[in-house]
């Protein structure tokens, strides 16, 4: 069994077990709110001024930014401690492979959702 032997290493598997404790809490936040949200709202229950599960539905955006964010601190830790360990089997390259696209598509939800998160944050700034 491996274990960090470098303070690199060490510090990347705490971010590794680290983010992935966050992203799913934010992963089960997140589906939880995507049922609970559209099973009120249908229900008539919660019907907000904004329309839901859009980018101008703050807590969505927020949810797909912590998602996204988190992917990538997951992926790159995991590829950055898959380089350092081992890059010489085939199961190395399969984990290289999934991280490398997992980063790719949580940095595509962080740029997709900065601008509104950056807009309702400024809308919240007192004038």
């Amino acid at each position: 069994m491996w274990h960090p032997s470098t303070p690199l290493e060490r510090e990347l598997y705490r971010v590794f077990r680290l983010s992935s404790a966050g992203s799913a809490v934010t992963i089960i936040s997140f589906v939880g709110y995507l049922c609970i949200g559209s099973a009120l709202h249908i229900a008539r229950v919660y019907t907000p001024s904004f329309p839901l599960m859009s980018f101008s539905d703050p807590v969505f955006t927020i949810l797909c930014f912590l998602t996204g964010g988190l992917i990538c601190l997951l992926s790159g830790s995991l590829t950055c401690l898959t380089l350092l360990v081992s890059v010489k089997d085939a199961n190395a390259e399969f984990v290289l492979l999934t991280s490398l696209i997992a980063f790719g598509f949580g940095a595509a939800t962080v740029r997709i959702t900065v601008n509104p998160i950056l807009a309702w944050l400024a809308a919240l700034r007192p004038v």
